[in-house]
């Protein structure tokens, strides 16, 4: 599973406002900045009435066209699912906001002269009066006011954090490892690498190698066979290593009917992925003896298997002849072996992996058991076993734009009638 986290914008009109009005609001605190400067030097006359009140109708009705023009817009980005040009109510918003800045425009335009606010009789103790340096402070009630109208319709946008999870390509192989459980296996030429001295049957040496095998295992769906005179299913076609590591450690020997069934035990493996649509199939099969109790020939049960595609990678576990074999405790309850010849047929494996595609192994210990399964690993090309799912979650983080814009907003009325209080 790989989870992913992008930041974006769930409306790309509300992110086409935030850019263009603050721009359109700029451009017109520049142009009055421009026409401040060029009546600076004019004489201040009386504006008519009828030019007063047509400037207050112009700023009201800008004022009253941008609330309604983004409340119109608001609604379609957020409340519903209607695409944005397509609503009518949308594009009536989008033209309130176009009226605003020609209204706005208008506004200034008409303020062509200066209002006298204090009549003096002489300017002569105004002149003695020191100019104050308000500095770049003048600046930030502007920045303040367009910075909250930016971050509003910010807000608009809808900005969102998309966590996404997608589950992966994963590739693997579909394994069927068959297991010898006959009175034989529990034969004690095995030994452990680290303690080449110690006893271990053939048995536990091949159930800690399928054991690892199991453990160093992510994306391979395993399953297991055991058979004697016959064959059972002891774990189907499965990712869950912990439920086959558990079945492996119960295996044991002598429960099923003394013998040796290796076409019997192929064609149940053959049988447990028939339905498989993993493109490498493969069957491990470990084993210490000769064929005696099979119903089906092992050679055609590997024919079957080489037709369904599936390879078989026969292991022949143990030396043969004569080997240490327990035959019970002796007085002082120690463990008492004897030697005893169990009969092998190596060219019966040989020739099962030849027409099943595969490759025979002889084990004659544990590491030579690992170093076989991790050669047969290397052989088997890989394939992907599932499709892959992708799911997103949105979270609205548009409330992180509104609070900061309430704070600029309630910094520069604070500036505005406190220290940046312009007079008269």
């Amino acid at each position: 599973m790989i989870r992913t986290t992008e930041f974006q914008f769930a409306s790309l009109w509300g992110l086409l406002l935030a850019v263009a009005l603050p721009l359109a609001f700029t451009v017109l605190w520049l142009a009055e900045k421009r026409f401040r400067k060029a009546r600076a030097g004019a004489r201040p006359l009386t504006e008519p009435l009828g030019t007063v009140r047509a400037q207050a109708a112009l700023l009201v009705l800008a004022l009253m066209s941008l609330a309604g023009g983004l409340l119109t817009c608001f609604w379609v980005l957020v409340a519903t699912v209607d695409v944005p040009f397509e609503s009518f109510i949308f594009r009536l918003g989008l033209g309130l906001l176009g009226a605003v800045v020609l209204l706005a425009s208008f506004a200034v335009l008409a303020r062509r002269r200066h209002s006298p606010v204090l009549l003096m009789s002489s300017l002569a103790p105004l002149k003695a009066v020191r100019g104050g340096r308000p500095g770049i402070w003048r600046y930030l009630v502007p920045l303040l006011r367009l910075l909250a109208i930016a971050l509003v319709i910010l807000a608009v946008a809808r900005p969102q954090v998309a966590t996404t999870e997608a589950d992966v390509f994963t590739e693997g192989m579909d394994i069927v490892m068959v297991l010898d459980v006959s009175t034989s296996m529990r034969a004690v030429d095995f030994a452990p690498p680290n303690r080449p001295r110690k006893r271990m049957s053939r048995i536990e040496g091949a159930k800690a190698v399928i054991s690892s095998f199991i453990k160093q295992r992510t994306d391979d769906r395993l399953g297991l066979v055991v058979f004697a005179a016959d064959a059972f299913t002891q774990s189907p076609l499965t990712l869950d290593y912990s439920i086959l590591h558990n079945v492996l450690q119960s295996v044991k020997t002598g429960v099923i009917e003394d013998g040796t069934a290796i076409g019997n035990a192929i064609v149940v493996a053959i049988n447990r992925m028939r339905e498989s649509e993993t493109k490498s199939k493969v069957i491990i099969l470990l084993t210490d003896g000769d064929d005696n109790a099979s119903k089906i020939s092992p050679v055609q049960a590997a024919e079957i298997a080489a037709r369904e595609g599936i390879r078989v990678f026969p292991i022949l576990v143990g030396k043969g002849g004569l080997v240490p074999y327990p035959v019970g405790k002796g007085v002082f309850g120690r463990m008492q072996y004897r030697k005893v010849e169990i009969r092998t047929d190596p060219d019966l494996l040989k020739e099962i992996a030849k027409i099943a595609k595969g490759k025979f192994y002889r084990a004659v210990d544990q590491a030579k058991l690992e170093k076989d399964f991790q050669d047969i690993l290397d052989q088997m090309e890989k394939t992907r076993l599932m499709d892959p799912g992708r799911y997103t979650r949105h979270t609205e983080v548009f409330q992180l734009a509104l609070l900061p814009a309430l704070l600029a907003l309630l910094l520069e009325l604070v500036l505005r009638w406190t220290r940046l209080r312009r007079f008269p």
